[in-house]
């Protein structure tokens, strides 16, 4: 693999980072913040201003490529692979970015999988038409264990409960994921129709997560295997993971950045607390596992875009994140002290964010379950492989 990033790498990064540099990250925190206090009037004011302020920042990221990085350069895409696609949601992780950005890349991928009878919805993915993900009917379920939902007998419509579904009124269509008897389906459904129906969750994140209800919703496609289960869904899920896990390695650096920030401005006994060793050590070690784990994902890129059985280090790169993200946020709030846990901080949204995303595609628990066998069948697949004298190694 490659141990520098690429001249396109490189590219992407210096294109997104005028939108994601210093002034903006202060703004692109807060956006995913909904209104909690006021008058009715109030309320209903600051909302549509958060989702002037989303739809702004979504136009943005549409401008610069983001909905083509991952597209084949037949439907107008940039075919940067999961090598491009990891620079900007590590980006956008720094950022807190809250749209519908990274599920709509699960879906560009998934439609790209089926090729010109999916050409007309991908080239409105390409033009900024969002696709939001829904995977979960309860809490239990996530990306690899989809809850189930039921498909009328001509295969046309489906009733589904799902929960957790993030900006459900920015997207143009909905990408239902369901548990099948033959293993996970796909369907897409138009967002705006009378059967579809959603409302907000209080969650702790503070986020745009939504429960949806589909009664006798019309499939506009089935981008999979319209005999049985998507064989591209484990791919696309192994691919999404990768780039969720840069987005908590982002996430990582851009508390990180605060913690510094702020052990350089609060004193104690008369000096400012990064001249201590304890937190100065602790944050030093951070930024070490940081980068190991930055590393760690572009690997998992790179096997991903040569073409690799990408779902191994995925789970593990994931997993490594997941965990990092929890200490990482915890070190930080200890950081900031009793400021830390206060409206006016911008550190309590990371770590408000962090508890929601870092099991957001599966808790590590479960990654390292996962693990286990493809680690067996790895080692198999190795002894089976004929050495270069000829013999089986």
């Amino acid at each position: 693999m490659r141990v520098s990033l690429s001249t396109a790498q490189v590219e992407i990064g210096q294109r997104f980072a005028e939108l994601v540099d210093d002034e903006l990250i202060p703004s692109i925190r807060r956006m995913g913040e909904l209104p909690r206090h006021g008058s009715a009037a109030e309320a209903a004011a600051e909302a549509v201003g958060a989702a002037d302020a989303r739809s702004a920042v979504w136009r943005a990221l549409v401008d610069l490529g983001a909905t083509r990085l991952l597209l084949p350069a037949r439907f107008g895409g940039e075919d940067a692979g999961q090598q491009g696609a990891v620079v900007l949601a590590e980006l956008l992780g720094t950022a807190l970015y809250q749209g519908p950005l990274l599920d709509t890349m699960i879906a560009a991928e998934l439609l790209a999988h089926s090729g010109d009878a999916e050409a007309k919805r991908i080239a409105e993915i390409a033009e900024g038409a969002a696709v939001p993900l829904a995977v979960r009917q309860s809490a239990r379920d996530d990306h690899a264990r989809p809850g189930p939902f039921e498909v009328s007998a001509d295969g046309e419509t489906i009733d589904a409960t799902r929960r957790f579904v993030g900006f459900v009124p920015d997207g143009s269509y909905l990408l239902v994921v369901g548990g099948t008897m033959s293993g996970p389906r796909a369907a897409l459904v138009p967002r705006e129709h009378p059967s579809v129906s959603y409302r907000l969750h209080d969650e702790v994140g503070r986020g745009g997560l939504y429960a949806l209800r589909l009664t006798g919703t019309p499939v506009l496609s089935w981008p999979d295997d319209p005999a049985g289960s998507s064989a591209a869904w484990p791919r696309v899920v192994a691919h999404a993971r990768i780039r969720h896990a840069a987005y908590l390695i982002g996430l990582c650096q851009g508390a990180l950045d605060l913690a510094v920030a702020r052990s350089g401005s609060r004193h104690q006994f008369g000096e400012p607390i990064c001249k201590f060793q304890a937190p100065a050590f602790r944050l030093a070690e951070i930024a070490t596992q940081i980068e190991a784990a930055r590393w760690l994902v572009r690997a998992a890129a790179w096997d991903a875009d040569s073409g690799q059985d990408a779902r191994l280090p995925a789970a593990q790169a994931l997993a490594l994140a997941a965990d990092l993200a929890g200490a990482t946020v915890l070190a930080a709030v200890q950081v900031h002290g009793a400021y830390g846990l206060t409206e006016d901080s911008d550190i309590q949204l990371y770590f408000r964010r962090a508890h929601i995303d870092r099991v957001w595609m599966g808790a590590p628990r479960n990654l390292r379950q996962e693990v286990l066998p493809l680690l067996a069948e790895a080692l198999r697949a190795r002894h089976r492989r004929p050495s270069p004298g000829g013999a089986q190694t």
